[in-house]
């Protein structure tokens, strides 16, 4: 008996995975922030409030490590959705940020592979709904190629006139997040519904 990947996780468990994961990463990082009242938002970066040594960093960490969590469960429901190799290769490409975010969590601020992983989470995350967006239009589906590829335009554009502007990166790690998060809300609404 074989089973397929995508089977592993039905549809609606997927579809609330989707929902769930910025939702709960995103709350547990605004109490983060809450908890640490000398944390600037235009000053630092987000995984300052997770760093080795701080007081409730374990509440910064186990957003990025849930929500993760959350995220990978999501991205075996869009398994479901792609029609070609093009299409996996994307949902790879979303799975693999994923597991970086768990690590990211899991490896703090202070800790060698901390930033590297970070990085690797943004840079297999967006690739990947590059390539998810691609094989939307190729499947004929422009609309949803459309969605994805201006949020991560409107995304870079919006980093780059922050970037000018303020000297921290909480700012632009949120931004990063965008065309994530419009795309878990969005697919895993889709997963629910179908």
């Amino acid at each position: 008996m074989e089973i397929e990947i995508e089977e592993l996780v039905p549809e609606t468990i997927a579809g609330y995975c989707g929902l769930l994961a910025p939702l709960v990463g995103y709350v547990l990082v605004i109490i983060s922030i809450a908890i640490h009242g000398d944390f600037k938002l235009a000053e630092s970066s987000l995984s300052e409030l997770g760093e080795m040594g701080v007081q409730y960093s374990n509440v910064f960490n186990l957003a990025l490590v849930i929500s993760g969590v959350l995220f990978f469960v999501f991205i075996l429901g869009v398994l479901r959705t792609t029609e070609s190799r093009v299409g996996d290769i994307g949902v790879f490409g979303l799975a693999v940020g994923a597991v970086f975010l768990i690590l990211t969590g899991i490896f703090p601020r202070g800790t060698f592979p901390h930033t590297g992983l970070a990085i690797l989470f943004y840079s297999a995350s967006i690739g990947g709904l590059i390539i998810y967006g691609l094989d939307n239009f190729l499947e004929l589906e422009p609309v949803w190629a459309v969605l994805i590829w201006s949020s991560i335009g409107f995304v870079g554009i919006s980093i780059g006139l922050v970037y000018t502007l303020s000297p921290g990166l909480a700012i632009i790690e949120i931004l990063g997040t965008l065309p994530l998060i419009q795309f878990s809300l969005v697919f895993g609404t889709l997963l629910l519904t179908e």
